[in-house]
């Protein structure tokens, strides 16, 4: 298991946090869901996560969807 598959080793990029931003999730919104997704225990490999390569793909997507829907 390489490092940057690895949650708690991971931060997301410079190019994620903009493609984010102009997307317009701001950066409470990214604070917030960094800190979730941290929080799951479940949360360790990005292999363990099904369709996605790489953490900064499935954070993108989360952010995207929880800023879309904040009540889910």
């Amino acid at each position: 298991m390489s490092v940057e598959n690895l949650l708690n080793e991971w931060q997301p990029s410079a190019a994620a946090i903009e493609l984010l931003q102009l997307n317009g999730v701001d950066n409470e919104s990214i604070n917030k869901s960094l800190a979730y997704l941290k929080s799951r225990a479940e949360l360790n490999d990005i292999a363990d996560v099904d369709g996605y390569n790489n953490w900064n793909e499935f954070f993108i997507m989360f952010c995207i969807n929880a800023h879309k829907n904040p009540s889910a």
